[in-house]
């Protein structure tokens, strides 16, 4: 019984990503030792299939229609700079690594002026200069999770970043992942490896944008751990055309008194999917995610989170918004657990979804697993409309429908817009927003959205 519900949850992938492998492997970077690895973890893609909605983490999504079908790895070509430019954040100081279709660009990238012993390369280069590290590292992260597995098995990008112990970038770390979309459907497998050192500090924007509309896969996969005392403040941006499949997985640990925020937003895509699944191994570490997402038609965002209390005395604070909007999809599904032992844990997730039309769909399934005392633990979920007394009240001082409509959704998207940490990215983010609600709304920040320009 056990093997037929497997296969129930799972589908076998479809022939077109073995043969593709048999016939790019031999071009992808590094020996015999790393082909090998790139094989097991095709294998365990095999041995995993794509999951269906019968699989629990899936239930909500139809993954399969999306990704298993014949695609490949997109052919480099020439991008005319101007494409690229408005998605540069961080000003001119930042450390930047950009990828087109899951490749380094060096001559878009900077890392000029980094501290002692502080390391930002690409995994190319890790592969050669430090080839156990990198195979270790990988070989770490077997999650049960078909895409990981995917992405090690076509690894041909990413980077190695490295924050040595007691330092602090001054300036903040750009990731930024190009998608390009072609004629045929297209695949990109990049995998990033973030360590930051015992009370280290770095500043992270990982920014996902794709261009032109078509079929296009961008599976990530991010390694983070955080050492003792470490901070982490981290900016997430996703804009996604139609057709764009984005997903990205996030695996990472923090050590004690470590701190990690995260703010997240997503405009577009097929089907745009963040997964963290973060464990608070040392006592007195914090982590904050937060986050919105803003479907539109035909448009799915999915947000899961697995945040393991390990250690006693941590706290963790979650708070995940949507808009969406007629035949828009928001799916969330959030768990906290508190291990045995870790006692005096603070932990808190809400949930808040704004629905601005008959159609929107918007699934949400928070859930708490306790298995220690002394705790403190809650968590939320609401789904609604605009409020039809607070519209009414702004229609009374002169605004117009859609004015007061667009104040509304504004507001209640600034909350989460606000805890982005770097300038440039919240008003790029403000400006996404912006060009979402259609219409003359002007917002209060509307000079810093200037300054981004």
């Amino acid at each position: 019984m056990a093997v037929v519900a497997s296969r129930r949850r799972r589908v076998d992938p479809d022939p077109s990503f073995f043969a593709l492998h048999r016939a790019i492997a031999p071009q992808l970077w590094g020996g015999a030792e790393w082909a090998a690895l790139r094989t097991r973890a095709l294998e365990r893609f095999r041995a995993l299939g794509i999951p269906t909605r019968r699989d629990e983490s899936w239930k909500f999504t139809d993954v399969v229609r999306i990704v298993n079908r014949p695609m490949r790895p997109a052919e480099p070509r020439p991008l005319p700079f101007a494409e690229v430019r408005p998605y540069l954040l961080g000003g001119s100081e930042a450390v930047r690594l950009v990828f087109l279709d899951g490749r380094l660009v060096p001559e878009w990238s900077r890392t000029e002026g980094l501290p002692a012993g502080a390391i930002v390369e690409s995994l190319a280069d890790t592969a050669r200069t430090r080839p156990e590290a990198l195979a270790r590292a990988l070989e770490a992260l077997d999650d049960g999770r078909a895409f990981t597995a995917l992405n090690a098995a076509f690894l041909d990008g990413g980077a190695w970043i490295e924050i040595p112990e007691g330092v602090a970038l001054a300036a903040p770390l750009q990731l930024l992942f190009l998608s390009a979309a072609r004629e045929e459907a297209v695949m990109a497998h990049p995998r990033c490896i973030l360590r930051v050192g015992r009370n280290a500090a770095l500043t992270l924007l990982e920014t996902h944008a794709g261009l032109g509309e078509g079929a296009v896969l961008a599976n990530v996969v991010l390694q983070l751990a955080l050492g003792e005392g470490a901070r982490l403040d981290h900016d997430r941006i996703a804009r996604a055309p139609r057709g764009h499949a984005l997903l990205v997985k996030l695996d990472g640990s923090l050590g004690a008194g470590a701190r990690y925020r995260q703010t997240t937003v997503v405009v577009g895509g097929a089907l745009v999917r963040n997964e963290h699944e973060v464990r608070i191994e040392g006592p007195e570490a914090e982590c904050l995610l937060s986050g919105v997402a803003m479907p539109r038609a035909g448009e799915q965002v999915d947000t899961l989170v697995r945040l393991h209390h390990c250690a006693g005395g941590s706290h963790s604070d979650q708070h995940f918004k949507s808009i969406v909007e007629d035949r828009g999809h928001h799916a969330f599904a959030g768990k906290i657990i508190v291990h045995r032992g870790a006692l005096k844990t603070n932990a808190y997730q809400k949930n808040d979804n704004l629905l601005l039309g008959a159609d929107a769909e918007v699934d949400t399934k928070p859930e708490l697993e306790i298995y220690a005392d002394d705790v403190k633990c809650s968590h939320g979920a609401t789904c609604g409309e605009l409020d039809a007394s607070a519209l009414f009240y702004l229609r009374a001082r002169g605004l117009d429908p859609e004015t007061a409509r667009a104040l509304l959704v504004y507001a209640f998207a600034e909350e989460v817009i606000a805890r982005l940490t770097e300038p440039s990215a919240r008003a790029f983010a403000e400006r996404m927003l912006l060009e979402r609600l259609g219409s003359d709304f002007v917002s209060p920040e509307s000079e810093l959205l200037a300054e981004a320009r």
